[in-house]
């Protein structure tokens, strides 16, 4: 079971050889913050570090065709897609709320306006 308050281990650092945006070093931060990295040691730095430079240049627009394919491969292997839980064997901690239950949204009435 993935703990679903993820890893509270501090995240390695980043690979040297390139200067990383910010925006990557939030998503590291994140990665490595996630239930899935309580799973991953040290061998996973430059995978987790390839996804993260992946789905950086997917989301600036400087996508390949393959580099999608690319995105989906290392998603699945780090566990970070339903197809890759399930692969690994990984669960999630159930939340105290049942799958699919609903709950009441706040009307305009319940809600206060400043």
């Amino acid at each position: 079971m993935l703990p679903l308050d993820g890893c509270d281990l501090p995240a390695p650092d980043m690979p040297s050889g390139r200067d990383w945006t910010e925006p990557e070093k939030a998503t590291w931060t994140e990665l490595w913050a996630s239930a899935q990295a309580t799973m991953w040691d040290d061998s996973f730095v430059l995978m987790v570090a390839t996804y993260v430079r992946i789905t950086h240049d997917i989301f600036s627009g400087q996508c390949r065709a393959g580099l999608a394919a690319e995105a989906r491969y290392y998603a699945d292997h780090l566990g970070l897609s339903p197809a890759g839980l399930k692969t690994l064997g990984w669960e999630l901690e159930r939340a105290g709320t049942g799958m699919g239950e609903l709950h009441a949204v706040p009307t305009t009435q319940s809600l206060s306006v400043a």
